[in-house]
């Protein structure tokens, strides 16, 4: 039994309640360490010293910075941009093919130029890059500022936010930002007053039949009962609120008449581009925009005809020398638009509209709007009349069927579609967010897979930036929790339980 002024706790509370005293303020992960468990393990060990009011928890986000291997680099022998002007200064001139012969790869080649343009450094004449002196002093107070920052984190920091300082760091891969969040636990007055009266020695939690058939109880500590306290509710087993936006979208389409069609998540670039009227040459398909996975191991035989004449339009309307064997590259498909395509040349000409809602990849920097990995809801309306207005009122029947509010439209370009169209809806707290882009496949899209004489309107939707709207969520990256407690407690759209499907 307890003596008085003796506060007696299980071995392993003792244990954590003794480093929690010692230490004052301590993350669960290092108090964990010292008690050789593992974090979870001792998470209902924290509530039940929460309980007793001998420590305090709290959470805390914070993100750690250290440099990419890129950054290092540069660090230690300079960015490319002041490379291309040391090397400017002792010829006067050079040819940008020449830039390969500084060691350089070909996206810091972009890079640096890229650079060198934007702050007036260069400029090309009769094919020869010509430095200017005062782009170039410009380029170096640049180079200096983000060296500089890069010498602040030489060594791995953790902050609370990310400076302004890091942004161009950031956009450059020259350091990796990873969001944390830690647990963090304090002792209490209570734990500092009454540490000296702790003891270690087990409490009886649970009365078993063994203990009853004891002759004495006078050895044993029961721990105390408090009937006043309510017993845990059992919350009743839902899906992922995530998951429940894309079952009701997906059941919206279904309303609305179009059939669900489902492809690859590695795809052909024939499939994902060049199918697309996409050319080869174009910006979204450098290695920095798209997951390459190599050369197609097999052959194509069903589809030699149509790489020809994809080739063949590709060759005639863009005007450059197409390369097939590019076309049978294996990437990560960057949209379901891909589907939609596969689906015309499947089918063929005639009157229908299918969907496909599914994920799709892209080498993005995580940010609140943007995930490397995320879903896009793809859709076409095939006929001989089928027109851009369809496509409009499609937008206004789909923002409609889930609560969206108005719709604003603004022309768009996409090397696909035309005319195009991008509509945007209001995000709560982000303001007006561009959520449905779309537009009429060009007939160089159409005419290779057999739709001559056929229109086909088209689109893309973000489906998680519509789900962050529906759910009032201010950060992509909170969609994908899978943290029980943020599940359970996120109320659905009210649009949801009108359509009589929850509740």
């Amino acid at each position: 039994m307890e003596t008085p002024g003796e506060l007696k706790l299980p071995p392993r509370l003792y244990l954590i309640a003794k480093h929690v005293a010692s230490l004052k303020r301590v993350s669960a992960t290092d108090i964990a360490k010292l008690s050789g468990k593992r974090e979870q393990d001792i998470m209902r060990d924290l509530a039940e010293l929460e309980r007793r009011g001998l420590v305090a928890t709290s959470k805390r986000v914070y993100y750690v910075v250290e440099l990419s291997e890129r950054g290092m680099r540069y660090l230690e022998r300079g960015l490319p941009e002041e490379e291309v002007l040391k090397r400017l200064a002792e010829v006067g001139r050079m040819r940008v093919s020449e830039l390969r012969k500084l060691g350089l790869e070909e996206d810091e080649i972009e890079a640096a130029l890229g650079v060198l343009k934007a702050l007036g450094a260069v400029r090309i004449s009769e094919g020869y890059l010509v430095p200017d002196e005062a782009g170039s002093r410009r380029v170096l107070e640049y180079a200096r500022e983000l060296r500089r920052a890069l010498e602040t984190y030489s060594s791995p920091a953790s902050l609370p936010e990310v400076p302004e300082s890091l942004k161009e760091a950031k956009r450059r891969g020259l350091v990796s930002v990873r969001r944390r969040k830690e647990i963090l636990v304090e002792a209490t007055d209570l734990l500092l007053e009454r540490f000296d009266k702790l003891v270690p020695g087990e409490v009886v939690t649970v009365i078993t039949p063994e203990i009853i058939r004891l002759e004495s109880w006078d050895s044993i500590e029961f721990k105390p009962f408090d009937l006043s306290v309510e017993p845990p509710r059992v919350s009743v087993a839902r899906k992922h609120f995530f998951v429940e936006v894309l079952n009701y979208m997906r059941e919206l389409m279904l309303s609305l008449g179009f059939e669900e069609v489902k492809g690859p998540h590695v795809e052909l670039e024939l499939w994902n581009f060049d199918s697309l009227f996409v050319p080869q040459y174009h910006p979204s398909r450098r290695p920095t925009d798209v997951y390459l996975l190599g050369r197609s191991a097999s052959g194509a035989p069903k589809i030699e005809r149509l790489l020809e004449v994809v080739g063949s339009y590709h060759e005639e309307y863009r005007r450059y020398r197409w390369d097939q064997s590019r076309a049978l590259n294996l990437v990560l498909r960057t949209h379901c638009t891909s589907v939609s395509v596969r689906t015309l040349w499947e089918r063929g000409p005639g009157e229908y509209r299918v969907f496909t809602i599914d994920r799709v990849f892209r080498p993005d920097t995580p940010d609140p709007t943007h995930l490397m990995e995320f879903h896009q809801l793809d859709g076409i309306i095939v006929g001989t009349r089928v027109s851009f207005k369809d496509l409009l009122e499609f937008f206004r029947e789909f923002a409609r069927g889930l609560g969206l509010g108005e719709v604003r439209f603004k022309p768009a370009y996409f090397p696909f579609t035309e005319p195009s169209v991008e509509g945007y809806v209001k995000h709560p707290r982000l303001g007006w967010i561009e959520v449905l882009p779309g537009g009429m496949f060009r007939r160089q899209v159409l005419e290779p897979l057999g739709l001559r004489g056929y229109n086909v309107a088209a689109w893309g939707i973000g489906v998680d930036r519509v789900a962050m709207i529906l759910l009032e969520i201010g950060d992509i990256r909170d969609l994908y929790t899978d943290d029980v407690r943020e599940i359970e407690k996120m109320p659905l759209p009210r649009v949801m339980f009108g359509a009589g499907r929850i509740g």
